[in-house]
């Protein structure tokens, strides 16, 4: 079998390697080793480049009350992430390109680079200023996740109730503006129901699964799903074993089978141009059979022996290709 196409929505990984030395930071990245090119994490470069011809969405995961440590702000910390990104990508351009226009990624592939795109996970470095998503998108951020957990000054994450707020209402105005996708995952119900009323334009769940599958909050409900989907937008699948199957523990205690039932149930509903990969990597725990990108060869075999060649290549390239594609056009 050739080597499979990747466009993954989402991973946690330039956290992990951009604040091992920032101050109080450095504990929470204290196991990372190496940079973005060759770590010891579940994604590098080198490897990804083996394993795919991969499209990968790079988020600079910004914690809410920066989980209780003093400094730096999350707009600074936003800054240091992205600054290391940067970086990288410059030390690194024989390996990896920043995606600054989503109709690049296929000549990107050709040269044998992972094409990178910056994302942002928690809209709360934005603060009260919307100045800030202007700096996203010189910066070239391509989506935002609107929360993460709890409250900031856009909405509420699934550990809060509160909805969208009127500056939130703008802040979602100025993101479309900018052509950076707005991302749902993370965002409670009354948020996400907040939000239907204010987008114009096709929006992600860059890494939620199925409540009817797992019933987990975090996840979306069949009614969001379809929501997502008449609006043209793309859900990814999540890899984290909490959110694939209730009562999962660990590594262990997820199959393929249990991976697949969200795939099964997003399909039997109208998901065919919807479904994506939103693997979470390095940014939650997942099956021990899927535990870094050298994985997705294998997974991608399995799919395509259980649901079809077409359907493989829509989850895991095409349906997210096709969507960032339709953002820099439409």
């Amino acid at each position: 079998m050739p080597q499979p196409h990747v466009f993954d929505l989402h991973c946690d990984t330039l956290d992990a390697l951009a604040m091992r030395n920032a101050g109080p930071w450095a504990e929470q990245a204290a196991s990372a080793d190496g940079d973005l090119l060759h770590n010891n994490l579940a994604l590098d470069a080198r490897r990804m480049r083996a394993a795919a011809a991969w499209a990968q969405c790079f988020a600079i995961f910004v914690p809410d009350d920066l989980l209780g440590y003093p400094s730096p702000d999350p707009l600074s910390f936003y800054r240091t992430v992205r600054d290391y990104f940067k970086a990288q990508c410059m030390e690194h351009a024989d390996a990896v390109v920043q995606v600054r226009d989503a109709r690049d990624v296929d000549a990107i592939l050709a040269t044998e680079r992972v094409a990178a795109l910056l994302t942002v996970e928690n809209g709360s470095p934005v603060g009260n200023d919307l100045g800030i998503v202007d700096e996203w998108a010189a910066d070239g951020v391509k989506m935002v996740t609107l929360t993460w957990n709890g409250r900031n000054t856009i909405a509420s994450g699934h550990d809060t109730s509160e909805g969208l707020s009127p500056f939130g209402r703008d802040v979602v105005r100025a993101l479309e503006e900018h052509r950076i996708v707005v991302d749902v995952s993370h965002l409670n119900d009354e948020g996400f129901w907040d939000l239907m009323k204010v987008v114009r334009r096709p929006f992600a769940a860059s890494h939620s699964n199925l409540r009817e599958v797992c019933g987990h909050k975090r996840n979306l409900t069949d009614d969001q799903f379809r929501a997502i989907r008449d609006a043209g937008g793309i859900v990814g699948i999540n890899y984290f074993t909490e959110f694939v199957r209730d009562g999962a523990r660990g590594p262990s205690d997820v199959s393929f089978d249990d991976l697949c039932a969200h795939l099964e149930r997003m399909l039997d509903l109208g998901g065919e141009r919807v479904v994506a990969l939103g693997s979470d990597f390095d940014g939650c725990t997942p099956p021990s059979w899927l535990d870094s990108c050298t994985c997705l060869p294998s997974l991608y075999q399995r799919i395509d022996e259980r649901f079809g060649t077409e359907v493989a290549n829509r989850l895991f390239f095409e349906n997210a290709r096709d969507f960032f594609v339709r953002n820099e056009t439409a």
